[in-house]
């Protein structure tokens, strides 16, 4: 058995103890450091992450609310197309149909008393009236009154024919009218009132 035995003084060896190693002291301090930084960044890191993580499932649920809102828009933009589809051939519709029901309405209001309709026959740019009256006069008044409506450009002197119906005289008699462009007229007159202003 070996034993070591210290014969300094009391005091130096203390003295010596008490001795603190500065390198090692440095180098625990250094990996402690190093340690404290590390578990700090990691810990950043994590909750980073976390919070992506968090922001990615927020996004995900705004994307798919935007790709259910965009479906709901088509949809809707496919009913508005289907809508406008009906009023542009209802729009066009009109368009086509308004000489005649210009027309038709120009009859009604200068239809005289004695006088009445047959039948008409309306073609684009131009229509043929029939019918019956008990005088000429009335057929005569009836075509200044077409011609005065405005909707029929010129108006043909009526042909007549005198005929008994039921032991009564009647005049039968056939107008043919030459209708002016309606569409022409508006987009005219639209036209000729923006130059007033």
């Amino acid at each position: 058995m070996k034993v070591k035995l210290d014969l300094r003084p009391r005091s130096m060896v203390e003295a010596r103890k008490k001795k603190v190693n500065a390198a090692r002291v440095l180098m625990v301090t250094f990996f402690l450091a190093f340690v404290l930084v590390g578990g700090v960044t990691l810990g950043m890191a994590f909750m980073k992450v976390k919070g992506m993580n968090a922001e990615i499932a927020m996004l995900s649920d705004q994307v798919a609310l935007q790709q259910a809102q965009n479906l709901k828009m088509t949809n809707e933009i496919k009913r508005l197309a289907g809508v406008e589809a009906i009023y542009v051939s209802a729009l066009n519709l009109l368009h086509e149909e308004l000489p005649a029901l210009e027309f038709l309405n120009s009859i009604e209001t200068s239809l005289p008393l004695g006088v009445w309709i047959s039948s008409v026959s309306i073609t684009p740019g131009k229509a043929v009236i029939k019918g019956n009256s008990y005088v000429e006069h009335d057929v005569v008044e009836f075509a200044k009154g077409l011609l005065d409506a405005g909707v029929a450009a010129t108006v043909d002197f009526p042909v007549t024919t005198r005929v008994t119906k039921d032991n009564e005289s009647m005049v039968d008699f056939t107008l043919s009218c030459i209708l002016r462009d309606l569409a022409a007229l508006s987009a005219e007159d639209g036209k000729g009132r923006g130059v007033v202003r």
